[in-house]
């Protein structure tokens, strides 16, 4: 388990991808932080644009690094950009086809 720095900032234990198209890519960064919790950063980074962030010893805490994952994923499709009309038809393509396979998570059936 890991210490925070100090700024409350924790490292990256593993990273899940939730999607990619070539270049572009959807993924949750996951800590086992020092209280024995699980938190996240979400990473997005398409061709027009994106976000990343750090995980802070501030944010949720989750039993699982399931759980954690899919509080991550609710988070990221809640938070997902949207192309803006003046963009080229790819940028368009891209992000909904992104935003796809991260749907597609919550559709399948789990084997735990």
């Amino acid at each position: 388990m890991k210490q925070p720095n100090e700024n409350g900032v924790y490292e990256a234990d593993t990273t899940e991808e939730l999607a990619r198209r070539g270049r572009s890519h959807a993924a949750v960064r996951l800590c086992l932080c020092h209280d024995g919790r699980y938190r996240y950063a979400l990473d997005m980074e398409y061709s027009y644009g994106g976000f990343c962030g750090p995980i802070f010893a501030s944010g949720d805490g989750f039993a699982t690094a399931r759980e954690a994952t899919d509080a991550a994923t609710k988070e990221l499709l809640r938070r997902f950009p949207k192309p803006w009309l003046g963009e080229p038809q790819s940028v368009h393509d891209e992000l909904r086809e992104l935003k796809a396979q991260i749907e597609q998570r919550f559709s399948q059936p789990t084997l735990f």
